[in-house]
């Protein structure tokens, strides 16, 4: 027998699986994301998943009789993307690692089959990426848009609010726009509504990004009606109304169903008519089935580099830290014990030691030294993250530049305390020895070298308070970085 399409699909289901249990960390993250029904922004991601085989099996006799051989330049993109999967994973940078994972999927069918049959699932591998909460870095621009328009439209019609940041401010009550009030979920879901009209109807390019911009806009305006109807509610009310004491979820998504209608009514004004459907082909015998070199080569690549990079970091396990103190006395400055009632308190979740000093000149000037040290980095545990924070809980941010000094180049922060009071940190980072000032840049590199090994990562901060304009603290700073080397 030569049934060619019951065999590359179950070679397509194999790579899927194979992918899904290699680089299971994207798998798990996934998983968390499509099944939080408390925070539901991506629980739509089960469904994207089942439209996206959908997609593949409707075309199965396409993919199934197209042209099949391996594609050596797809194979080298495969590892690439392996590479940067591997890179992003042990760097803790979680969106950049599950953005890459669809592309995993895609180069490994690409290398095993070629171009014929990749670019048959070009579309279902992008309409995959709809289901990927990387999405969430739109969501801060989505906040502030609608904090934008609700400044316009309550201008235009009352009441009068104070908007400060993302809190709106009625003679009779507040509100607060936060993440969830971005129209993130409307955004993707509608977004992922267009893009599948348009490849339903085998739309043209044009046509579909048309359409995805007629989609991005009237999700837009269908999340700022929600917020203003809820707005104007609480107005009218005295803040009783039940969108605004009970709950308006499904009121959002009735008007999010009014611009499903919209986009579909105005699409046909530019949307071409679907051709006739021509009367399919006698089919004729598939193919033989090609030698599965490529799929080999594949399957050897998603198996080979993870493997290898797992075997050397076992080989080459983390150093043990170093006893040697942090600072040692030395003229003019002098150790003291941490100021129990300093408002610096920086936290690194699962850091392996973390250390602090104070230090006194001869003058009286006091420079206080942090450093935090992580054997091993991963997610939740990294100095580049939510888990950890420079400032601790009581400094606030206020601005940040790099500075040069006799010691090198640090990272500057000014930050401001619950008393108004203004301080300088100089910071910088260390990894296997190399000194960074750019967070994303020692992150990177950390994920590089963590591919063979676990290189010690260090941040190293000091710290001294602003007496006017914060020029003695940064002279201060200097004078102590030149004459104590900072490790």
């Amino acid at each position: 027998m030569r049934l060619v399409a019951p065999s590359r699909l179950w070679l397509l289901l194999v790579l899927g699986i194979l992918v899904a249990l290699v680089y299971w960390p994207s798998t798990a993250v996934l998983y968390a994301e499509w099944s939080d029904f408390v925070n539901i922004t991506f629980t739509h991601g089960w469904l994207i998943l089942a439209v996206s085989l959908f997609l593949i099996w409707r075309d199965r006799r396409e993919i199934a009789s197209a042209p099949g051989h391996p594609w050596p330049l797809a194979l080298l993109g495969l590892a690439g993307a392996i590479l940067a999967w591997m890179i992003c994973y042990r760097a803790g940078i979680q969106d950049l690692h599950i953005t890459i994972y669809p592309a995993l999927f895609w180069f490994a069918v690409a290398g095993a089959f070629g171009w014929p049959v990749a670019r048959l699932l070009l579309f279902p591998v992008a309409f995959f990426c709809f289901a990927l909460p990387s999405w969430a870095q739109l969501g801060d621009v989505l906040q502030e848009l609608t904090v934008l328009a609700m400044r316009g439209f309550l201008g235009l019609t009352g009441p009068h609010a104070v908007i400060d940041g993302a809190l709106i401010h009625i003679p009779n009550g507040s509100f607060a726009i936060e993440e969830g009030c971005s129209g993130l979920h409307f955004m993707i879901v509608g977004l992922a509504v267009a893009a599948l009209h348009g490849e339903l109807r085998r739309d043209p390019w044009r046509t579909r990004l048309a359409q995805l911009a007629l989609m991005a806009g009237l999700a837009l305006l269908a999340n700022w009606v929600r917020v203003y109807v809820v707005i104007e509610a609480g107005y009218l009310t005295d803040m009783r109304h039940y969108l605004v004491s009970v709950s308006h979820y499904w009121f959002g998504w009735a008007v999010f169903g009014v611009a499903l209608f919209a986009f579909f009514w105005l699409s046909t004004w530019f949307t071409p008519a679907p051709p006739p459907q021509l009367a399919a082909p006698v089919a004729a015998d598939p193919p033989e089935a090609p030698p599965l070199v490529g799929f080999a080569l594949a399957v050897g690549l998603l198996l080979l580099l993870p493997g290898a990079s797992l075997l050397s970091r076992r080989i080459h396990p983390p150093a043990p830290l170093s006893d040697a103190p942090l600072v040692v006395d030395h003229p003019p400055w002098s150790a003291r014990a941490p100021d129990p009632d300093s408002f610096w308190a920086p936290h690194f979740e699962g850091a392996d030691r973390d250390e602090r000093v104070s230090m006194v000149d001869a003058a009286g000037g006091a420079v206080e030294i942090f450093r935090v040290s992580f054997m091993e980095q991963r997610q939740g545990a990294e100095l580049v993250g939510e888990s950890g924070s420079l400032l601790g809980g009581h400094l606030r941010w206020r601005a940040e530049q790099q500075v040069s000094s006799a010691a090198g180049i640090f990272r500057e922060t000014e930050a401001a305390d619950p008393t108004n009071g203004h301080s300088l940190i100089w910071s910088r980072y260390r990894i296997g020895g190399r000194p960074f000032v750019w967070p994303l840049g020692s992150q990177l590199w950390y994920g590089l070298n963590a591919l063979v090994g676990s290189p010690l990562s260090t941040l190293i901060a000091v710290r001294a308070e602003c007496r006017g304009d914060c020029e003695d603290a940064r002279r201060r700073l200097g004078d102590f970085v030149a004459s104590e080397p900072l490790r």
